[in-house]
């Protein structure tokens, strides 16, 4: 909820999480429209950091596997 930029503060959210995920070898594995409605809600307050966390979990796959989750 504290704002470090002015604006942009979700797509470096999201940029950073993306960033940090491919680093360590996993992405992303949702449409750009299912994962901008999350980080939407997210910041709206709509979800809990748990309700986010699972759906991260759900969505999060391996690259060299293709589909291993991080559950």
């Amino acid at each position: 909820m504290n704002h470090s930029f002015v604006d942009g503060n979700k797509r470096i959210g999201h940029a950073a999480m993306e960033t940090y995920l491919m680093l360590n070898g996993y992405q992303i594995e949702a449409t750009v429209d299912e994962q901008e409605k999350i980080i939407l809600d997210l910041s709206a307050g709509n979800l809990t950091r748990k309700t986010f966390t699972n759906w991260l979990k759900n969505h999060v796959v391996h690259i060299t596997t293709g589909g291993e989750c991080m559950k």
